[in-house]
C-alpha cells in the first residue's frame, strides 16, 4: 500500500494536477513517444482516475522536461482531469472525446505563435544569426504573452486557481521566464519541486544558492567546453555578467507582473516576491548527467536525472520494422525536431543536397518532414513522413547514424541507444549540445551555412567508416546506463523523499540575498575599514608633518 498524496503540477502552458492513490498496481507502464520529453504519454491501469494519452505543447519543447506523469505513473499514481492540453494523435473514443473538451488551450498558443511569428517574419536563418541574447529576449516575451492569453482566456486555470484543493505537493515549471508560477507554491502551501529541461545553467545554480564559476562552468548558452582558453573564459564571464544582469533587472519585473495580476486568491496580497518564491524549492531536478555534458557541483537539493524521457522498446509499425529489417548495410535517421521548419531547405536549395547525398548511398535513409507540405523523392531508399517513433528507431540494430538539430532530448536519446550523431544547430542550448558531441568524438557538427553536397557527404562517409565514432558512443551510453538506479525511478525516490522529510536538503544559500551569497557586503566592509585605517594612517602622517615642520620653525 502506498500512502495517499496529491500532486500539482503547473508550468507555463498548462496546468496538471496529479492525485495519487493506493496503488493497486504499481509499476505499470509509461511509454514514451517523440523527441520532445513527453510529447505523448501512454499512461495504462491508472488507479481511480481514468488517465488519457497526454501531448504537452510548450514554446521551447527542446528545452523542456516534464515526466512528472511518468514519474508518478510509473509509481502506481493516477492522473486527474485537470490536465488542459490535447493530445496529439487521440486514437480511443475516451481520447477522442477529451480533445474535444480540451481543444482551447492549443488553438489559443497555435494562434499566439503563427501571430508572432507573422509579425516577427521569423525563420531558420534568423533565429541562427540572432545573438544569443535576442534568443532568450525572444524566448522571455514569447512565454510572457501566450501566458497571459492562456491566463485570460482558459477557464480552467482560473478556475484551478480560485478552488480550494489542497495538495501535499505542487511540481512546477518555473525558471527560464516562468518564475511566476512560483506563486502556486504559496497559494497551496506544499513542498515545491522544480523541472529543469536544460543542462548547466547560470540561472538554475544562481536560484538554487551554488555560486557559479565562469572559470570552468560552461552555461547552456555558451558554445564551448569545461577547457576554456583565456578568450573563452572571457566571453563566458560576459555571458555570466550578461545573465544576471538580464534575470535580475529585467526578467523578473514582468514575471512579478503576471503573478500580481493573474495568480490572485485570499491573501496573494503579503506573498513573497516571485524571486524569493522561485529560490525556496524543497527539490529542483535537473534534465542533466556527466555523460551529456561536464561534471560540476550542484546544491543538495539539485539532482540529475537526465534521461527520464527515455521508454521501454516498443514494436514498430510492420512497414518502418520490414524497411529497416532490410537495410543490411544500415539506417539513416533525420530528425530536426518538432520545431524546426523542413521548408527552409527547400527554400535555400539544401533539399536537393540532402537528396543527392541519400540517393547515392547504400543506406536507407528515414526523414521525418515537418512543414506545410512533404516533397516526394525520387530515391527508393529514402523514406519521408510527417513522424516517426524517434526512440524506437535509435533503438534499432540497423540504425549507424542520427542527423539530429542537436535538441538535449535528441542527444539524450542517441547516448542512450549509441548512435553517433550528425548535427546542425539552429537555436537555444543546441550550440553548446552539438559542442559536447565534438568534444567527446561521438559525432560531428556541420554549420547550417556549410550544409552542401560536399560537407554532407563528407560527414556520412567519415561517420561510417570511421569506428571511432561508434566505440566512443559505445564508451559515452555506457557512462549514461551506469546508475544505481533508472533516473525515472531516482526522480520518484527524491519527490517521495521531501515528502517524508521535507526541506532539509535546501542549503541557508538558496534564500540568502545575491550579496551576502557573494560576500560584497562583507568584501565591502573590509574595503571600506582597509580604505578608512589608510585615511586615518594618511591623516595622522600629515599632522605629524605639520608638527614637524612647525617644531623646525620655532
Amino acid at each position: 500500500m502506498r500512502k495517499k498524496w496529491k500532486f500539482l503540477y503547473a508550468g507555463s502552458h498548462r496546468i496538471g494536477l496529479f492525485i495519487a492513490s493506493t496503488a493497486r498496481s504499481p509499476g505499470f507502464s509509461c511509454l514514451l513517444e517523440d523527441e520532445a520529453i513527453l510529447d505523448l504519454v501512454e499512461l495504462y491501469n491508472s488507479v481511480e482516475v481514468t488517465a488519457p494519452n497526454i501531448d504537452f505543447v510548450y514554446l521551447r519543447k527542446e528545452a523542456q522536461i516534464q515526466p512528472q506523469a511518468c514519474l508518478l505513473g510509473d509509481s502506481g499514481y493516477g492522473i486527474s482531469p485537470w490536465l488542459i492540453t490535447p493530445i496529439r494523435r487521440p486514437q480511443t473514443g475516451f481520447e477522442i472525446q477529451y480533445n474535444v473538451l480540451h481543444t482551447k488551450e492549443r488553438v489559443i498558443i497555435e494562434r499566439v505563435f503563427g501571430q508572432l511569428v507573422e509579425r516577427g517574419q521569423m525563420n531558420m536563418h534568423d533565429m541562427m544569426n540572432m545573438a544569443t541574447f535576442g534568443q532568450t529576449f525572444l524566448i522571455g516575451e514569447m512565454s510572457l504573452y501566450v501566458a497571459r492569453k492562456l491566463f485570460e482566456e482558459e477557464p480552467l486555470v482560473t478556475k484551478l486557481i480560485n478552488s480550494n484543493e489542497k495538495y501535499d505537493m505542487v511540481i512546477l515549471e518555473n525558471y527560464f521566464s516562468q518564475e511566476y508560477a512560483s506563486a502556486l507554491c504559496h497559494k497551496f502551501k506544499a513542498p515545491c519541486v522544480s523541472m529543469v529541461g536544460l543542462l548547466d545553467s547560470t540561472w538554475i545554480n544562481e536560484m538554487s544558492g551554488l555560486p557559479d564559476n565562469p572559470s570552468y562552468m560552461v552555461d547552456f548558452k555558451a558554445e564551448t567546453t569545461d577547457k576554456m582558453t583565456f578568450i573563452e573564459r572571457l566571453k563566458n564571464v560576459y555571458i555570466w555578467t550578461s545573465t544576471m544582469l538580464l534575470s535580475y533587472y529585467y526578467a523578473l519585473g514582468p514575471q512579478q507582473e503576471v503573478a500580481d495580476k493573474y495568480i490572485r486568491y485570499p491573501g496573494w496580497e503579503s506573498r513573497p516576491s516571485v524571486l524569493q518564491l522561485s529560490r525556496d524549492m524543497d527539490l529542483i531536478l535537473i534534465n542533466s548527467h556527466v555523460s551529456l555534458g561536464y561534471p560540476y557541483p550542484k546544491a543538495p537539493h539539485v539532482k540529475e536525472v537526465g534521461g527520464m524521457n527515455l521508454a521501454p522498446n516498443k514494436p514498430l509499425p510492420k512497414d518502418l520494422q520490414d524497411f529497416m529489417d532490410s537495410a543490411t548495410d544500415g539506417v539513416i535517421y533525420f530528425s530536426y525536431g518538432s520545431n524546426v521548419d523542413m521548408n527552409e531547405l527547400t527554400r535555400d536549395g539544401k533539399f536537393d543536397d540532402f537528396v543527392n547525398v541519400f540517393k547515392k548511398l547504400k543506406q536507407k535513409v528515414l526523414w521525418k518532414w515537418k512543414g506545410s507540405k512533404i516533397p516526394k523523392v525520387d530515391a527508393p531508399n529514402v523514406k519521408i513522413q510527417e513522424w516517426f517513433p524517434q526512440q524506437d528507431i535509435l533503438a534499432h540494430k540497423n540504425t549507424k547514424i542520427f542527423m539530429t538539430h542537436g535538441g538535449l532530448m535528441s542527444l539524450i536519446e542517441s547516448i542512450y541507444h549509441g548512435v553517433p550523431l550528425i548535427g546542425t544547430a539552429v537555436f537555444g542550448d543546441q550550440p553548446k549540445n552539438l559542442k559536447v558531441v565534438e568534444h567527446t568524438g561521438i559525432g560531428l557538427q556541420l554549420k547550417f551555412d556549410n550544409l552542401t553536397e560536399k560537407s554532407i557527404s563528407w560527414a556520412v562517409n567519415e561517420i561510417l567508416n570511421n569506428p571511432s565514432y561508434k566505440n566512443n558512443m559505445k564508451k559515452r551510453s555506457e557512462l549514461f546506463n551506469d546508475r544505481p538506479m533508472k533516473p525515472v525511478d531516482e526522480g520518484v525516490y527524491w519527490i517521495e523523499y521531501v515528502l517524508r522529510h521535507g526541506k532539509v536538503l535546501q542549503p541557508a544559500s538558496a534564500l540568502m540575498p545575491f550579496y551576502q551569497v557573494y560576500l560584497l557586503d562583507v568584501l565591502g566592509a573590509v574595503a571600506l575599514s582597509v580604505l578608512l585605517a589608510m585615511w586615518l594612517i594618511r591623516r595622522n602622517d600629515k599632522c605629524r608633518l605639520l608638527v614637524v615642520l612647525r617644531e623646525k620653525q620655532e
